[in-house]
């Protein structure tokens, strides 16, 4: 029985909306690894303490989480998981997300960011569309056993993967 779900992927790419659809369907806890790192007004309480909290939840019986782990504690968190679901769309999508996602928050947080309306940036756009953090996420997974590893490829793959639970 899967009972430990990381969900990763690109900024923007809709990890915090697909983890809650997935926890409320398969009744596990869920975490968000930007409200673990930030607090309100985007201040980032640094690497150690997120790690740190992070090790906390991975330790736990059952959970999902989702969001961007760093890279010194990804092979861990990636071990400990049943599950692995990589949202991998393309830079298009994740760009065009992004912006739909600026204007949605940009006055109203997000749930898991209360205090942390969105900011937009030309800079994080791009560095959405090159994929640029990924680069340790892609690097580490390849030591992974990859059937613990589901990749959804387009927001079309995610709602037929989210009808599976019903």
């Amino acid at each position: 029985m899967i009972k430990k779900i990381l969900v990763i992927g690109t900024s923007a790419s809709g990890k915090s909306t697909f983890a809650r659809e997935l926890a409320r369907k398969m009744n596990l806890p869920i975490f968000h690894a930007d409200a673990i790192m930030w607090n309100p007004g985007w201040v980032y309480i640094g690497h150690e303490q997120t790690n740190a909290k992070i090790k906390e939840i991975v330790d736990k019986e059952k959970w999902i989480l989702e969001g961007w782990i760093d890279e010194r504690v990804q092979l861990e968190v990636y071990a400990k998981a049943d599950l692995i679901i990589y949202l991998n769309f393309s830079p298009f999508v994740t760009s065009w997300q992004y912006i739909k996602r600026y204007l949605k928050h940009r006055k109203n947080p997000r749930p898991e960011l209360p205090g942390s309306p969105e900011n937009f940036s030309f800079e994080f756009l791009w560095r959405v569309f090159k994929r640029k953090e990924m680069y340790w996420v892609d690097k580490n997974l390849k030591s992974i056993e990859p059937a613990k590893i589901i990749y959804l490829d387009s927001p079309k793959d995610v709602e037929d993967f989210i009808l599976k639970y019903k």
